[in-house]
């Protein structure tokens, strides 16, 4: 539920401190909630009685982890605007992250305490799920940074007004979810997800379309029919990637997918804004070429 609100809650919250304050609020609003949620964390569960293990801590796997996976964010973050391997940086930042991960595999898979357990990786549900979810999140996740971006660089909308178009996305996912958790037990989850990943496929299709003249409410309804994607995405998805661990593995594999679905999250972000910012300028200076003295208008463009 938590992740289905997001998308109403982010973009409408976001435009409106952005357009009232400054963006710099968008961060500093998380600290009172942050305390806020703490406090009420501890006050409900302080007296829980939980049986904890002592375990080595695998200080080296997360060393390996934290520079590989944190280089390689780096790489995705700055090698837009450092024309990629093009600069000496990005290379040897580049080298070392992929050193790092191939060594914090070698060394997880014969740790006997890792502080992630690969050997999850043996089970199929787990292993496609995990890579449905990471491709499922990553196609999400580009879609919420790029059309608001591009409904204010484009299309003259604010921030809030690019928030409320935005927001359609969770409307359907908050209303069909508890639904869908209700009767998941007796529906075949793999179908579940087929019709996720085709109506995603459709509404960016439908997107696609997008031109200057496209009016509000058709930016709306696509997001709201892409809001049936996502409400067929999050929990079967998440059912079936779970659904043959058992005891403590329920607890490893939930954290890996999870860290999976973010780190596509992240490359989705990365990936789709220099893929946007390499194309603008492609199609500028397509465009510009074809303005001539004898056609200032460019009504002979190129098509």
């Amino acid at each position: 539920m938590v992740t289905v609100v997001a998308p109403i809650v982010g973009p409408i919250t976001g435009g409106w401190l952005t357009d009232n304050y400054s963006w710099p609020w968008i961060f500093y609003i998380n600290v009172p909630i942050g305390i806020f949620a703490s406090i009420v964390v501890w006050s409900q569960l302080r007296m829980r009685e939980e049986t904890t293990q002592s375990s080595p801590v695998d200080y080296i796997g997360i060393a390996l982890l934290v520079l590989g996976v944190g280089l390689l964010q780096v790489v995705l973050d700055k090698g837009n605007d450092e024309d990629w391997f093009s600069s000496t940086p990005i290379i040897v930042m580049s080298i070392v992250s992929a050193i790092s991960l191939i060594c914090f595999v070698i060394w997880e898979l014969d740790e006997r305490h890792p502080i992630v357990n690969l050997r999850l990786f043996k089970d199929r549900n787990f292993a496609i799920g995990t890579l449905a979810l990471m491709l499922g999140y990553a196609a999400f996740f580009a879609i919420n940074i790029i059309l608001p971006q591009w409904l204010q660089t484009q299309m003259g909308y604010t921030a809030i007004w690019a928030g409320l178009a935005a927001a359609p996305m969770g409307f359907l996912p908050l209303v069909l979810t508890p639904v869908i958790g209700r009767y998941a037990t007796k529906v075949d989850l793999r179908i579940l997800c087929s019709v996720s990943f085709l109506t995603m496929g459709a509404s960016c299709l439908m997107r696609a379309q997008f031109n200057t003249d496209v009016d509000f409410r058709t930016i709306a309804s696509v997001q709201m029919f892409m809001g049936i994607g996502v409400a067929f995405f999050f929990m079967p998805l998440t059912t079936i990637v779970l659904s043959n661990l058992h005891g403590n593995e329920v607890a490893e594999g939930s954290g890996l997918a999870t860290f999976f679905r973010v780190l596509g999250g992240s490359f989705a972000s990365s990936l789709t804004t220099w893929i946007w910012q390499r194309r603008e300028v492609f199609h500028h200076a397509n465009l510009t070429e074809s303005v001539t003295q004898y056609k200032p208008s460019g009504y002979g463009l190129r098509k």
